[in-house]
């Protein structure tokens, strides 16, 4: 009887250390996350300054890949990014993969070359649809700063996704300007039927316009049209995914195993599944190639908190359907872009609801979360 006295007693305290030890919630889990691994930088539009930025740096000394997966349309980003090229040359890196085609890609880097990249994309925005232009995410003088930063520093631009509907027509004209003049005598009624219906030209008449078509990057260009535009027509997202995956190997495997550098929409570079469309992207086969190399791979998710909308602000945070995780919206600082290392909490989350469904998968597929002070214009 006194034996087991004894070992009652002695079993008292463990009993009330583990009671003392309650587990912790996958949301404190984040908090202490978030308080342990926050920096920051400002930005002024000359130089960034504070300990984020360098820890951006030195994602280009760690990795054979860094993917910023960005929202779309901020200057700031853009000048950011030319910055980063010039970090990312230090370490090697001499291609930068973004969204557009490969034929975009390719009037990028003869733009990049020119006297004033500025105002030659600035001539072809105003040319294209109004008000949208004609080449995806490149308008701007701060757009032309990253064309301008790809020459400097030797860059190839790789373009992986679809023929964007807003160039179909400056494509189809550039193809079909490139030929003799007894030829374009003779298929001006077919360019003329193809501009009449330029979001969606008929195959037909592409097939046609294609079997006189004499340079390679023009007949891929038509190719990639037809292709496109029933992407676009069957809002074929698994056919996209597939499309830059396909276009992103293309360009690998003539290059030497490169370090490359992506800026493209974030759900495009996610691990694993993406965030909005539920397909393996392009960031989840770029991981899976480093790891199959023995190389690493880093993405970051950058994201807005307020944009305006008809002259009025919105903010992510208060709105009913947030585009970001309303935990990381928190983060937001007017004066300052907030950067938090997520990586440690992938193998200590359990599940248990304490944190939103965005919040998990943001957790799941991002190294990093990039929270921008900037109110974005849509």
């Amino acid at each position: 009887m006194k034996s087991f006295l004894l070992a009652l007693i002695m079993c008292l305290p463990l009993t009330g250390f583990a009671q003392a030890k309650k587990p912790r919630t996958d949301l404190e889990k984040l908090n202490d996350c978030i308080a342990a691994n926050t920096s920051s930088f400002t930005f002024n539009g000359n130089q960034p300054e504070g300990k984020a930025w360098q820890v951006l740096e030195d994602l280009f000394a760690q990795n054979q890949f860094v993917a910023w997966g960005e929202y779309h349309g901020s200057a700031k980003l853009s000048q950011l990014t030319a910055l980063a090229m010039a970090s990312a040359n230090q370490q090697g890196y001499k291609t930068f993969c973004v969204e557009t085609s490969p034929f975009v890609a390719a009037e990028l880097k003869r733009i990049a070359a020119a006297t004033n990249p500025a105002d030659t994309l600035d001539k072809i925005f105003k040319a294209g649809y109004p008000g949208i232009g004609t080449f995806p995410f490149f308008r701007t003088k701060e757009d032309a700063e990253m064309l301008l930063a790809a020459n400097k520093f030797g860059f190839d631009i790789w373009g992986i996704d679809q023929e964007f509907q807003m160039c179909f027509s400056y494509g189809m004209n550039q193809a079909y300007n490139a030929q003799s003049k007894k030829t374009k005598a003779a298929f001006k009624p077919v360019i003329d039927s193809l501009q009449a219906r330029w979001w969606y030209p008929e195959t037909k008449l592409l097939d046609s316009l294609k079997k006189v078509v004499r340079q390679p990057k023009f007949r891929a260009l038509l190719d990639d049209i037809k292709i496109s535009k029933e992407i676009y027509r069957n809002s074929d997202n698994e056919g996209r995914a597939a499309l830059m995956k396909s276009n992103f190997f293309r360009y690998y495997d003539k290059a030497a195993s490169p370090k490359v550098f992506f800026k493209m929409g974030s759900n495009h570079l996610a691990k694993g599944i993406n965030l909005q469309t539920n397909q393996y992207d392009i960031g989840n086969a770029v991981y899976e190639l480093a790891q199959r190399q023995g190389q690493k791979f880093a993405n970051v998710y950058i994201m807005v908190r307020y944009t305006t909308e008809k002259d009025s602000v919105v903010d992510d945070l208060t709105s009913d359907n947030p585009d970001n995780p309303k935990v990381f919206s928190q983060l937001y600082a007017a004066d300052r872009w907030v950067l938090v290392d997520i990586r440690s909490l992938r193998i200590r989350l359990k599940y248990d609801d304490s944190l939103t469904r965005d919040a998990y998968s943001v957790i799941e597929k991002y190294d990093y979360v990039l929270v921008s002070p900037e109110v974005l214009k849509n």
